[in-house]
């Protein structure tokens, strides 16, 4: 059975306080992870676990703000859904730069990005601020994988047209700032199954596998 850690930081005057569930199978590595959350200023609570059933009862009982966990296996999909359907954002921990091996569910539905190997208290500090503002963490040797990509879609140095709906644009532009499908439903008043849908033509018109290469050829392209 999956054991579970919880954390609780003194509650201060101030700003509204973040809650973070970690979710990974490697104790040394979860244990770590919780560790260098205690640093983190704004961080009130954490949670750990190291499987989808701990981690389906933690966030029904705690809704957690923040979902760090592991983008790959066969789990990750359905972990990723549960994290969604809390409203959750999730920040993936990368053992390397090679996303193909994470499914394209969970990147579409992913806000952020941590390399482990990067991993400090001061990282991890800045991706859960930036995910707070709803940007996007993106270390740089991942951005820089990315932008090495982006330009191999198409002649170094020229500008590809690309044509995108205002409401492609409105869908893009809240892409860029890491909001979830569901988020950017209300925040467009329209269906999920609507999102999902201009997500998909905006995936194929910038000729992107997931929404982390899309938002970067977009930046690229001036089109957010």
């Amino acid at each position: 059975m999956a054991q579970t850690q919880t954390q609780t930081q003194a509650v201060a005057p101030g700003p509204a306080r973040t809650s973070v569930l970690v979710v990974l199978e490697n104790e040394l590595v979860r244990c770590g992870v919780t560790s260098l959350l205690r640093t983190v200023p704004s961080v009130q609570d954490s949670w750990a676990c190291s499987g989808p059933v701990a981690a389906r009862e933690l966030l029904t009982e705690h809704r957690p703000d923040i979902v760090l966990c592991r983008g790959s296996g066969e789990l990750a999909p359905a972990l990723i859904r549960e994290a969604e359907a809390f409203e959750a954002r999730v920040l993936l921990l990368l053992e390397d730069l090679r996303l193909e091996s994470i499914d394209e569910e969970v990147m579409l539905a992913s806000h952020g990005f941590l390399m482990q190997s990067e991993l400090t208290a001061a990282n991890l500090h800045e991706a859960v601020t930036r995910l707070e503002r709803g940007e996007m963490p993106l270390p740089a040797g991942l951005a820089r994988s990315l932008m090495t990509r982006v330009r191999g879609v198409g002649p170094v140095g020229t500008s590809r047209k690309i044509s995108l709906t205002p409401r492609e644009q409105q869908v893009l532009s809240l892409l860029a700032q890491g909001l979830s499908n569901k988020q950017i439903a209300r925040r467009l008043t329209i269906s999920e199954h609507g999102v999902k849908r201009h997500v998909t033509n905006l995936l194929a018109k910038l000729n992107s596998p997931n929404r982390t290469l899309a938002v970067a050829l977009a930046l690229q392209e001036g089109l957010v």
